[in-house]
């Protein structure tokens, strides 16, 4: 017996709402900013300055009235940068020739499509 031509169109219907299923997804993909943090200074209580590369340019880490902040350990620098939202989501080290190496975290805060997308226009030359 010749099965209808209708029977097919129960499978391109769930073709259509998996599709739909997978773009909203997308769409609802979690999106982060990033700033990569680097460290000045001596670690002997006397204070250190933090540098944030946050994508379009890399400065001093400062407070809200615009000064430069300064901060007596990492804990304490890394402590401050968790209590504004961002979290740490990786960590390492890279040497240069003059056998000093410089230590960094890459922190992320969560954010919307669109400033992620305007983030990685302004980063761009």
């Amino acid at each position: 017996m010749a099965l209808p031509l209708f029977a097919s169109a129960p499978v391109v219907e769930e073709n259509v709402v998996e599709q739909q299923a997978v773009e909203q997804q997308v769409e609802e993909q979690q999106c982060y900013m990033y700033n990569i943090v680097t460290f000045a200074g001596t670690l002997k209580n006397e204070g250190f300055s933090v540098d944030l590369d946050n994508g379009k340019e890399i400065k001093k880490l400062k407070d809200k009235n615009g000064k430069k902040m300064k901060f007596t350990t990492p804990a304490a620098a890394l402590m401050y940068l968790v209590s504004e939202g961002w979290e740490l989501c990786a960590n390492g080290a890279t040497s240069n020739p003059n056998n000093s190496t410089t230590t960094y975290w890459i922190m992320r805060k969560p954010c919307t499509k669109a400033d992620f997308d305007k983030a990685v226009q302004e980063g761009l030359k």
